[in-house]
């Protein structure tokens, strides 16, 4: 007989078996060393932030801001598979108890973005509103709380409705609403207008849901499907993932530029492969010009010359460690051992690869420091970059590929 927790059991027991074999990859030591340091140097600005702070800046807006993309951001994973469109859908009365279950499950597994939202703006809020004590900085958890819970239901019967126009425009003025609701909490005004209307948003939501014949099955797995393929995407910058699906992009002007630079000779096989991999793979190339536009970003807004200084090295150190992954994203095609190219010859390649866009790296985030004409720092980076360059890449990487 047909039993819908037992599902709901077995598919969270597989969800959770696949979150602790690809999470493992992500917290190393390495991530972990620098995720520790970027936390802490960020929380002493913070701290020194909040403590000169105008009274003309908006705080109340920004804590409205935080928590209101907070609560509106509820991804919903019902642990649905392709094959269930077939053979569940006839249990769809059943499957209530089902997504009740993954409901409350969602909401318990997002409550941790809320509590570090929360960690984060108590320090802010204490040293705007010192007149509110404890009990009404919890008072507004508490609501916070329940429009996270309305927030997560009304997407849910959202999902039910197969026009995504309407579902993008439930999202906003949801999201809206919220940002009100929070903010006009905070000043004390206008409550009571904000959660009639809040409220006639989500009847809204569940009168257009129950005007449906059905649950969208076709719109719930795909939803599932993209959630997942994002997590593999994202684990993917850590280690290899079998299950996601390369994308190439033809990009044939940067691809053209491997051509001219490459020699047509035997011993250029894996500069050649590993140019055009970078460059077409939609993983390496985003991800380095990612890398180089937020530590560029964390650089020119850090204050302190020190803290520019060592952000630049960590942010080299993490395109670095990323771009490992490269050398081996090419293991499982046995067409490569057809190469009438030794071993020796490929791990060149790549060090040579790995090289230069270290450098390249390092030779923009030293150039950031001539915007405030600090020359000593300028040439201070380039070297400490260049150090790095030798010391990690043609040592660590080098013995790390030859094992």
């Amino acid at each position: 007989m047909f039993n819908p927790i037992d599902l709901f059991k077995q598919r969270l027991t597989d969800h959770i078996k696949r979150l602790n074999r690809y999470l493992r990859y992500i917290f190393n030591g390495h991530f972990m060393i620098a995720l520790i340091f970027m936390v802490i140097a960020l929380a002493v600005y913070y701290q020194r932030w909040i403590e000169n702070i105008g009274e003309e800046f908006p705080v109340a807006l920004v804590i409205a801001l935080v928590f209101g993309f907070v609560v509106s951001y509820n991804p919903l994973q019902m642990f649905l598979q392709e094959p269930d469109k077939v053979f569940l859908i006839v249990k769809e009365e059943q499957m209530k108890r089902y997504f009740r279950l993954t409901l409350v499950y969602n909401y318990m597994v997002q409550l941790y973005v809320v509590l570090i939202a929360a960690a984060a703006v108590i320090p802010l809020y204490a040293a705007v509103f010192p007149e509110k004590d404890k009990l009404d900085y919890v008072f507004m958890l508490v609501i916070i709380l329940f429009i996270k819970a309305w927030n997560l239901i009304s997407n849910w019967y959202m999902l039910k409705i197969r026009h995504v126009n309407i579902r993008i425009m439930d999202k906003i003025l949801r999201t809206i609403l919220s940002i009100s609701l929070i903010y006009f909490l905070l000043i004390g005004k206008f409550v009571v207008i904000f959660i009639v209307f809040f409220f006639i948003v989500i009847a809204n939501n569940i009168v257009l849901a129950r005007k449906q014949s059905g649950l969208a099955w076709d719109v719930l797995i795909e939803n599932d499907q993209n959630r997942l393929a994002l997590f593999y995407r994202f684990v993917s910058m850590f280690a290899d993932v079998p299950q996601i699906k390369k994308r190439l992009k033809k990009r044939r002007f940067l691809s053209s530029l491997v051509n001219k630079w490459v020699s047509f000779k035997h011993d250029s096989t894996f500069d050649y492969l590993y140019r055009l991999t970078f460059i077409r793979s939609s993983d390496y190339l985003s991800l380095y010009i990612r890398l180089i536009i937020i530590g560029g970003l964390v650089i020119f807004f850090v204050p302190n010359i020190w803290l520019k200084i060592i952000f630049a090295l960590l942010f080299i150190y993490m395109s670095n460690f990323q771009m490992i992954t490269l050398y081996y994203h090419h293991q499982t095609s046995i067409w490569l051992d057809l190469y009438p190219v030794s071993k020796k010859v490929k791990e060149t390649a790549f060090l040579k690869w790995l090289v230069l866009l270290t450098l390249i790296q390092t030779i923009i985030f030293s150039l950031l420091f001539l915007i405030w004409v600090d020359v000593a720092s300028f040439v201070l980076t380039f070297a400490l970059g260049t150090l790095f360059n030798y010391l990690f890449n043609l040592n660590y990487v080098k013995r790390k590929i030859q094992n």
